[in-house]
Order: structure tokens, then C-alpha cells, then sequence
């Protein structure tokens, strides 16, 4: 439970930015983003491009949500 809440407040700490001319985020720095996944469990870059490049299943083909 004390990690749940670690990574939520470490996740809150993050910052982003909008790419120029697109409607897509990128992070600005991957310090918090390696904390949370730390916390966790997983692979820091994994959690990134899950966040960025949300995907769907449809059927058997996945689709990018943009």
C-alpha cells in the first residue's frame, strides 16, 4: 500500500509538455516517471509509451489512440 501511494504522489510530480504543433505529450524529464516505475515494478520506459501512445484491441487489430 505505501508504495501504491508512493508512486501516485511521485507521478504527481511529473512534468509534461505538448509537443509543437501536434496534440500529443512528451515528458520533460524521466526522473519521476523511472521513480514510479520503480515503485511499481515495471520498466520506466514501458509506463512512458503506455502513457504516450495509448493503444486499443479491437477484434485482433490494435488501434493508436490520437
Amino acid at each position: 500500500m505505501y508504495k501504491c501511494t508512493a508512486a501516485i504522489m511521485h507521478f504527481g510530480n511529473s512534468q509534461w509538455k505538448q509537443r509543437p504543433r501536434e496534440e500529443q505529450a512528451e515528458a520533460e524529464g524521466t526522473e519521476d516517471c523511472e521513480k514510479v516505475a520503480h515503485l511499481l515494478g515495471i520498466e520506466a520506459a514501458e509506463l512512458i509509451k503506455g502513457l504516450l501512445k495509448p493503444r486499443i484491441k479491437v477484434k485482433h487489430d490494435f488501434f493508436l489512440i490520437i
